[in-house]
């Protein structure tokens, strides 16, 4: 059951008035007909996929620091199966697969995460799962291959949505599990002590959260998709937005749940839509953290219907 702290130091970092992100170079004039000058900003990457589906919608990311690596998923066929594709990081401005993983109907639509004490990877459920918004899918990749040593893991009880992502991520120290859920009355975030599963070898741990808090209701305003989860340790970073070429939304919570910085008007890479008429279709997929370089990378599917890309904006993240 949810446990209440009394000293919630116990594992949450004491709360800086450092805001992390320049919401100056997030936000920028939407009706500019020439690009900032984005001094927080790293050079935007693309990516080349390779395997089932390359050319759909990319649905997340996420780094893998030990091994040089990024991991990207997106879904493929009727019904979905999800596809993991495997990057080497380097310094270049277009990243082309190495390899991707068969398509498998366990994992799917929209999250994805790296352990960073082991070799395990942890996704949103899939079409395979039933009520698959309150599991997540444990397994290794395997290229080439279809995903091995799967667990599927349940987070959430019925008296939460069935129809959302769980987006699962995890701190950069690999102690805390964070997930995303719907009690039908607003978004969640969970979170959770990782030893559950990687020590105790747990596949229920619905009822085993050190805390939940909710979402503020504006984050999803206007039908805005809820599109990406990460966390560094310290903050809690969400993107929501559609595939228009609308201002995206950003906000950045502490651990315990309180609004830190609350962006509504993210115009990051709009000017790159602006210069390229064949893009089309610009829309936030996924968030993940850097922490060895203290970046927040922002996901994008970009391009048009039946061909798309995936393009990162890389973030400077203020310590």
């Amino acid at each position: 059951m949810k446990k209440i702290f009394s000293i919630l130091s116990r594992f949450y970092q004491r709360y800086s008035a450092t805001i992390p992100l320049n919401t100056h170079h997030l936000e920028q004039n939407f009706d500019s007909s020439s690009p900032p000058n984005l001094g927080d900003t790293a050079q935007s990457i693309t990516l080349i996929r390779t395997g089932l589906g390359n050319d759909h919608i990319i649905q997340g990311l996420a780094l893998d620091h030990r091994h040089g690596l990024l991991y990207t998923t997106h879904v493929e066929g009727t019904p979905e199966q999800g596809v993991i594709n495997r990057f080497k990081i380097h310094s270049s401005n277009l990243w082309t697969a190495q390899d991707a993983q068969k398509p498998s109907a366990l994992f799917g639509h929209q999250g994805i995460a790296v352990d960073p004490l082991s070799d395990c990877i942890f996704a949103s459920a899939g079409s395979a799962i039933p009520n698959k918004s309150w599991y997540m899918v444990k397994f290794q990749y395997m290229s080439n291959a279809g995903p091995s040593n799967t667990q599927v893991i349940q987070v959430f009880d019925k008296t939460y949505n069935q129809m959302t992502n769980t987006m699962p991520s995890i701190t950069p120290d690999g102690k805390y599990l964070l997930v995303r859920g719907n009690n039908y009355e607003m978004n969640v975030i969970r979170i959770f002590k990782l030893d559950l599963i990687n020590q105790k070898n747990l596949t229920d741990i619905r009822f085993l959260y050190e805390d939940e808090w909710p979402i503020d209701s504006g984050f999803t305003h206007d039908k805005s998709a809820f599109q990406g989860l990460t966390t560094d340790g310290k903050y809690v970073y969400l993107l929501s937005g559609n595939k228009n070429k609308g201002p995206k939304r950003i906000y950045v919570y502490n651990l315990t749940g309180k609004l830190i910085q609350k962006m509504d008007h993210v115009t990051l890479g709009h000017f790159d839509t602006l210069s390229n008429p064949a893009i089309q279709y610009w829309e936030p997929k996924g968030l993940t953290v850097d922490s060895q370089n203290h970046q927040l990378y922002i996901l994008y599917t970009i391009g048009n219907s039946g061909q798309f890309l995936g393009r990162i904006y890389r973030m400077k993240i203020n310590t």
